[in-house]
């Protein structure tokens, strides 16, 4: 199924696998991209007499206490939690931090963190003690895709099709002269209207340095969107400029900074709408996974956890897919093969560096210097062959019955 942009936004905003309208979906709010507000530590009652307390950093009783809005505290360690909260459990001589985005526990004893068990998910427990941590965002995240019951990812997901546009995805690692004018002509040519979206990055995100790039491809007005949040996101002048956008890149990085700074605005409608007006939208590494369906690599802990609960959806311009990047580079084939078993329902896309797919309707044709690797799970394995098929540049790949086009 392919989703219109008024309903993948929908879809953005309330975790849902499938369309629906604003009245029917649950109102939740959303999860700053910086975490928490404001830094606070939480006790069961008290801070131990020899904790130093060196920044004046509020302090929650658990006992007495309400808790940050989207947590719950519990009374014991194996007590379950209310669908849609993360529960905590801070035992006498602990002291659980919460700064920003980092949950840590600070000082003596195990915290407990519980997510309770849904339609489609077992209970899950986080045991917090020394320098073990967990990210804020990410279990708020679980915790609420929880409340409603989200079937994600889905048995059977949307075809690889791009009904209008076209799509540029990166393997990563530098761009060849070829892939930069497929590019830049799928944007109307020099003389488009193109924006880069660099929040993959840290902050501060070096917003000359973007535009330098984006002119070196060849693109004469660009304009560089370096926010994050939703009231800067959704600036008049911001929503302007993506309407007369004729071209997007989604920068290198980490993926799952897309997700936290665009997922409930506005926003992903209108990148749909560039394709619908018959423009382009690239992306080279993060850039490039967030353009396929299932969002690999996108734990807030690091890259080399292939799947991760909370950070499972990308933004789906290719449905059915999950596109990995510097792939032979970084000898990534065995991650895939991991991720085939656990969701064979998806194509697996593998590019190497210097490399791309430029995908029109179901076609994709390989760019570049490296090869494109394709995951079929349609096709059985066979012992001691690759269980997967690679091309070169000049190949063009059918997304949809999944064979090479002579």
């Amino acid at each position: 199924m392919h989703y219109s942009s008024k309903s993948f936004l929908v879809l953005l905003l309330f975790f849902q696998s499938t369309p629906l309208t604003a009245q029917d979906a649950p109102k939740l709010e959303r999860l700053s991209p910086y975490g928490l507000a404001k830094p606070v530590l939480i006790v069961a009652s008290e801070l131990p007499k020899d904790f130093e307390n060196k920044d004046n950093t509020p302090v929650l009783n658990a006992a007495k206490e309400a808790p940050p809005a989207s947590m719950q505290f519990l009374k014991k360690p194996d007590e379950q939690p209310a669908v849609g909260k993360v529960g905590v459990h801070v035992p006498s001589g602990a002291v659980f931090s919460i700064n920003k985005r980092a949950m840590s526990n600070t000082s003596e004893g195990v915290v407990t963190l519980r997510l309770a068990k849904s339609a489609n998910r077992e209970a899950r427990t986080i045991e917090l003690s020394g320098k073990t941590s967990a990210d804020y965002n990410e279990l708020c995240r679980c915790a609420r895709e929880r409340s409603i019951g989200s079937p994600w990812p889905p048995k059977k997901p949307g075809e690889p099709i791009v009904p209008k546009g076209t799509l540029v995805i990166v393997g990563g690692g530098g761009m060849t002269p070829d892939i930069a004018k497929a590019f830049i002509n799928g944007g109307g040519g020099e003389n488009g209207h193109f924006v880069v979206l660099p929040i993959s990055m840290p902050d501060p995100i070096k917003t000359q340095a973007e535009e330098t790039f984006m002119r070196k491809l060849g693109a004469k007005n660009v304009t560089v969107i370096p926010h994050r949040e939703q009231k800067a996101l959704e600036d008049p002048k911001v929503l302007e400029v993506l309407k007369k956008a004729t071209g997007i890149w989604f920068g290198g990085g980490r993926q799952w900074n897309f997700m936290d700074g665009y997922e409930g605005t506005q926003l992903p409608a209108l990148f749909y709408d560039v394709l619908a007006r018959g423009g382009v939208i690239g992306g080279s590494s993060a850039g490039a996974t967030i353009q396929g369906d299932y969002m690999v690599r996108g734990a807030p802990a690091g890259p080399t956890i292939m799947m991760c609960e909370g950070y499972e959806r990308a933004l789906g311009f290719l449905p059915g897919t999950a596109i990995d990047q510097h792939f032979s580079a970084r000898k990534r084939f065995g991650d895939m093969t991991a991720f085939m078993k656990a969701h064979p329902q998806f194509l697996g896309i593998g590019l190497d560096e210097a490399t791309a797919i430029v995908v029109q309707g179901s076609t994709a044709e390989i760019l570049g210097k490296g090869k494109v690797h394709f995951y079929d799970r349609n096709r059985p394995v066979k012992d001691g062959q690759p269980d997967y098929e690679a091309f070169t540049a000049g190949t063009k790949y059918d997304l949809k019955e999944r064979r090479v086009i002579k």
